[in-house]
């Protein structure tokens, strides 16, 4: 099974392409200090070329959402806490 990959949007002169890491099982990582000051990075979940969900993490916190697309597939998010 092919893992799709993970693409930046970054020009290839810019010096954060490489930030963000993928790994071949599909996942990706990337450091927290590699987001620029002031700034957050935002990762979007698409399927059938429609933003669905979307992640932006910056140094003051975490914010998501399930995108109007997404609602109409009748998806939702569920979160628990971990230890």
């Amino acid at each position: 099974m092919n893992k799709p990959r993970n693409y930046s949007l970054h020009h290839e002169d810019n010096p954060h392409l490489n930030d963000v890491t993928s790994h071949e099982d599909g996942t990706c990582t990337f450091m927290l200090d590699s987001i620029p000051d002031l700034a957050c990075r935002t990762i979007n979940v698409y399927k059938d070329g429609l933003v669905v969900f979307s992640i932006s993490i910056g140094h003051s916190g975490v914010a998501y959402q399930t995108m109007l697309a997404g609602q109409d597939m009748n998806l939702y998010t569920l979160w628990d806490d971990e230890v």
